[in-house]
């Protein structure tokens, strides 16, 4: 297993994001019909600018996740803007990045994803520790 392998070897390319200023109910209706837990959040020019993840969702209201979706998303919409809810500043890596790099930046963060951006910091891959464990489990195999 080649811990050295650049994270563009092993990262979602063309990530779903979400833009700064989209309304919660957009968060939630990506979270709900994707198979992942966390969203980049982007600004106008494509930097990545905070996370957001069903866990950030389930801090705001436990009604999320019942009741008429309408009705969620607009009281949602109404009291809570996304840049409340996402994580600011969050860890990235760049496409040369290391696999061992990806892995000691998410065993130390309490974090599940890692965007992974250009020099610019603009958004070109997700990594996750999903995919990490793909990997990890494939040289087992």
């Amino acid at each position: 297993m080649d811990m050295q392998l650049p994270v563009r070897r092993l990262m979602v390319t063309e990530p779903v994001s979400v833009r700064l200023g989209a309304p919660i109910s957009r968060l939630r209706e990506l979270l709900r019909t994707h198979p992942f837990h966390h969203l980049p959040v982007i600004s106008e020019r494509g930097s990545v600018v905070g996370v957001v993840s069903s866990t950030d969702l389930a801090r705001i209201s436990l009604d999320i996740w019942i009741g008429d979706e309408e009705v969620v998303d607009a009281e949602l919409d109404a009291m809570f803007d996304l840049a409340r809810v996402m994580t600011h500043e969050p860890v990235t890596v760049r496409e040369s990045d290391s696999v061992r790099r990806a892995t000691e930046l998410l065993a130390e963060g309490g974090f599940h994803s890692l965007p992974v951006v250009d020099g610019e910091g603009r958004l070109v891959g997700m990594l996750t520790t999903t995919d990490l464990l793909r990997y990890f489990a494939s040289g087992w195999t």
